[in-house]
């Protein structure tokens, strides 16, 4: 049985993690039986022995692989049946695209939402959170909801090339979802789960494009608990 280590919040189904959600799709779109343990920011020792410390994190059987894009290469060579990517050289050149969506659309939405995502956390994780992302964010985690608005607006021309794309296909993958699309999902995940923010407000085709996902593989992200 294949295991998928996540990040969780006091509640422990409240499961918020971008990088895990991106994996969580790729399983679904593979149709794989998983299991899920959990972790927080100040308890890992469900990872104990891997040699790890940051999620998402998979096991099979003796096999640790970390870090979303590893794992999604990792998926395609272990189980190659509905693929994620069309051809190892797409494989390859998802770094560009995974890395440009955590700079220019992961990053953004975290700043929106990092105080809801704050007030997800149990006491102990709550300063960790605080004492590690206060100094990467240049402020305070209470005072971004007051600028929450205008970040948004801002946002909206990081949104065009997604926009275009989506403009003429109901996927970023094409006709079906793979790896782009669950690569986007992660960000919308980690908007979706803790707040009632919504970043991608006033973008008519993602907000299209996002339904679309939602009812994917049984409304699995649909049906994911909230902590609003």
């Amino acid at each position: 049985m294949l295991t998928l280590f996540e990040l969780s919040g006091a509640r422990p189904e409240i499961r918020f993690s971008p990088y895990v959600w991106r994996i969580k799709m790729m399983l679904e779109h593979k149709g794989l039986d998983y299991d899920t343990k959990t972790v927080t920011f100040t308890n890992k020792s469900a990872l104990e022995g891997s040699g790890l410390n940051r999620v998402p994190v998979i096991k099979y059987g003796e096999k640790w692989v970390s870090e979303s894009l590893d794992i999604a290469r990792y998926l395609d060579a272990t189980f190659p049946e509905k693929p994620l990517f069309e051809s190892p050289l797409a494989a390859e050149q998802a770094v560009i695209l995974n890395n440009w969506m955590d700079q220019n659309i992961l990053m953004p939405v975290f700043m929106m939402i990092v105080a809801d995502i704050h007030d997800t956390l149990d006491a102990e994780s709550q300063v960790y959170f605080r004492e590690t992302r206060e100094p990467r964010i240049g402020c305070t985690i209470e005072s971004t909801r007051s600028a929450r608005d205008e970040r948004r607006e801002s946002f909206k021309a990081s949104l065009a090339p997604i926009e275009a794309i989506l403009a003429n296909h109901d996927y970023l993958s094409g006709s079906v979802p793979a790896f782009a699309d669950h690569c986007l999902m992660g960000p919308v995940m980690f908007a979706h789960i803790p707040s009632s923010f919504d970043p991608f407000a006033g973008s008519i085709p993602i907000q299209a494009w996002r339904e679309r996902m939602f009812d994917q593989y049984g409304s699995f992200a649909r049906k994911a608990p909230r902590a609003v």
